[in-house]
């Protein structure tokens, strides 16, 4: 049980640590983008929130619905 457990901390901890690098580098992007006047600086925002941080966003939220749904114990 405990390696069940140690094992969905480390699949926590990736996708944790893959998120992150994904709004990084989205962020980094629309900002290249925004900087050489191919996007303006509202819709480079607006590009970040979208494709940078809801994306991660809902995939680390759903990995605890998951969970959540997992504990509850039938009555």
């Amino acid at each position: 049980m405990r390696e069940a457990s140690r094992q969905q901390a480390r699949a926590e901890q990736r996708a944790l640590a893959i998120a992150v690098a994904w709004m990084l580098l989205v962020q980094l992007a629309c900002v290249a983008l925004w900087d050489s006047g191919f996007l303006g600086r509202q819709a480079a925002l607006v590009h970040w929130l979208i494709v940078g941080v809801l994306p991660p966003a809902f995939a680390l939220w759903g990995m605890r619905h998951e969970d959540a749904a997992g504990l509850r114990r039938p009555q």
